[in-house]
């Protein structure tokens, strides 16, 4: 059974994880782990976590919220009326909510290993009997390196794939939602109280995090460091982005209105009465966007045919999993459209790599090969 206790220890935990590391790492803001999307197993069910999650983050949100309410009682006790209304003024805006929450998952070079290590404990094989929480395959990523590319060692610290409301995508992306998502955001608020309009400020940080800067998707993120320009990755920043966006304005998730998680209430700030475990609050913010073999990832001209050579000769496999396992069509089509779709966050642009055809996708790498390879079974 899923209880806050479980949770509550995985939070502290992770949280605790952030005070081992010094500070020289501070400006790593999320581990260049890669993860393997494609290749997942045909003899073993995925437990779908989507309560765990849910739960999780209902409780770092009341935890949140608690924390700064106690900061706004102490403020209230200053008897300055200038320092008092200052203080005031500082936790009543919503950065001190995001500071309060995101602290709670702890450094994000720990937050994935961290989730990845409770997840295969006692009472996770207790919650879910006969279900794997998470499935890892580090191989894929590895082996497409040339042998000579010191970037292929990168590639041995993988990130498990886990399943929440029928997505399957990889423990990354969890660190992406929290950690880089609050970036975007801190950056936005600055951008807007310099004057930059809302939308103008959002195209901005979505540049700088695609290719602006040196922790971008282009940098040191992804293509320098592994050769891989992670679409999934930009997509989970974007959805954390409107999380912390979300958590005092109303926002668009999945082409629909999603009303603020936490509300004012007098000079305090309150839980939305919709925030609560069961109620399926945090499906909003996850999607096929995050799973890299839906959402295909571009590669560099280095380890493109290594990935190509190995989807292929995976090919039937992944091609099982998805049509059998998942229940897509076993249509190159499909997979196609599907792609071109979450080229964008339901029509957003969040800084997908562009050009969908000439990406690595089920239907255009996997399907062929095993039609051409039952063509050949099938001949006299």
């Amino acid at each position: 059974m899923i209880t806050r206790g479980c949770i509550r220890t995985v939070l502290r935990v992770a949280a605790l994880a952030c005070l081992t590391f010094p500070l020289l790492l501070r400006p790593i803001t999320a581990a260049a782990f890669e993860t393997d999307n494609f290749f997942l197993p045909l003899d073993a069910e995925l437990a779908d976590l989507a309560p765990v999650l849910e739960m999780a983050h209902t409780i770092a949100l009341e935890e949140a919220v608690a924390e700064v309410n106690t900061r706004i009682e102490k403020a209230l006790q200053i008897k300055d009326g200038a320092r008092r209304s200052k203080r005031l003024q500082a936790l009543h805006e919503p950065s001190a909510l995001a500071d309060a929450f995101v602290k709670r998952f702890g450094h994000p070079l720990f937050e994935d290993s961290v989730v990845s290590q409770s997840l295969g404990g006692t009472w996770a094989r207790q919650t879910y009997p006969g279900r794997k929480c998470s499935y890892q395959n580090f191989w894929m990523n590895f082996a497409a390196h040339v042998p000579l590319d010191l970037r292929r060692w990168t590639a041995l610290a993988q990130c498990p794939t886990f399943k929440a409301y029928g997505v399957h995508f990889g423990g990354d992306k969890i660190v992406h939602f929290h950690h880089v998502g609050v970036r975007y955001y801190r950056r936005y608020v600055a951008l807007v109280k310099k004057g930059l309009s809302r939308e103008a400020a959002c195209a901005r940080v979505i540049e700088h995090f695609r290719k602006g800067g040196v922790w971008s998707e282009r940098a040191l993120f992804g293509s320098i460091v592994t050769g891989v320009y992670s679409n999934g990755d930009m997509a989970a920043n974007y959805a954390g982005f409107k999380f912390f966006l979300n958590l005092t304005e109303r926002v668009n998730l999945k082409g629909a209105h999603r009303e603020p998680l936490v509300e004012r209430s007098g000079v305090f700030w309150r839980l939305s009465q919709r925030v609560r475990p069961g109620s399926a609050w945090f499906s909003a913010f996850i999607s096929d966007h995050w799973n890299e073999a839906l959402n295909p990832s571009r590669y560099d001209a280095l380890v493109r045919p290594g990935i190509r050579c190995i989807l292929r000769s995976r090919a039937k496999s992944i091609v099982q999993f998805y049509t059998r396992k998942d229940k897509r069509p076993d249509d190159p089509v499909y997979f196609a459209d599907l792609a071109r779709e979450l080229s964008t966050y339901y029509g957003e642009p969040y800084g997908h790599s562009g050009k969908v055809e000439t990406l690595m996708t089920i239907g255009n790498t996997c399907i062929p090969i095993v039609r051409a390879d039952a063509g050949k079974g099938a001949a006299p």
